[in-house]
């Protein structure tokens, strides 16, 4: 009996180790960045995960998107032609290859210019001028860290600033911060979609003003990451 017992143990245990019985971990895509961008346009988008070694191929479920890799198969990154013809919205993008294929990652594909954050813009002093009606690819990378961005509006004139993190598949907690020229805090938000905040407001005065955004917890990181819409309204 105790022979018997002894030889089912160390069965179960060296089936249990064995390569036949260990199974590969389930690739998973952890940050594509950008993680969007304009119909007509090409852009290098570079993923990064685990147990994606192998697999070589984006794919996607965005209308006549293409991708061919850039440099080794390492690097992960891609050149991402979008037809003019593909509709705005959110799509799914994997990585495949012959040992299977990742997990999901969120792509929007926007409706107007984009651009890229430029650094330093930790503080308001040193934001850059953005053009109104654009989306901003940015990253929160460092605990601490904020983001701000400078544009010029008319009085009266509309403007909605809108984040997308959350729904973008992004760690980030946005909170978005609206100043004036003179530093004067005008509007704060917290979420409006889910987490991810909107500020919608007319522009009291001629000038410039300042969004500043950070993480609710003052975290950062490399998925991080947000896409700010400055759109003008009616």
């Amino acid at each position: 009996m105790r022979r018997t017992l002894l030889f089912s143990t160390i069965t179960a245990a060296l089936l249990a180790t064995s390569p036949a019985s260990a199974a590969a971990p389930n690739p998973v895509i952890t940050t594509a960045w950008p993680a969007g961008a304009r119909p007509g346009s090409t852009v290098e988008v570079t993923l990064t995960g685990t147990g994606i070694e192998k697999l070589t191929q984006l794919k996607s479920t965005a209308p006549g998107l293409r991708a061919e890799p850039i440099g080794d198969a390492k690097s992960k990154r891609f050149r991402v032609v979008i037809p003019k013809t593909t509709p705005p919205g959110l799509y799914e993008i994997r990585l495949a290859g012959q040992s299977g294929i990742s997990s999901p990652r969120t792509f929007q594909i926007g409706n107007r210019p984009e651009v890229t954050e430029a650094e330093p813009n930790n503080t308001p002093d040193v934001a850059k001028p953005v053009p109104l009606d654009v989306i901003i690819n940015g990253r929160i990378l460092e605990a601490g860290d904020q983001d701000c961005h400078r544009f010029t509006a008319g009085k009266g004139q509309r403007v909605i600033i809108e984040c997308w993190a959350e729904r973008i598949d992004s760690d980030l907690h946005p909170v978005l911060q609206l100043f004036d020229a003179e530093g004067h805090l005008l509007k704060v938000s917290r979420g409006y979609y889910g987490i991810d905040p909107l500020i919608d407001f007319r522009v009291p005065a001629d000038g410039d003003y300042v969004v500043r955004l950070h993480d609710l917890t003052y975290t950062g990181g490399a998925n991080h990451l947000y896409r700010l819409d400055i759109d003008t309204g009616p």
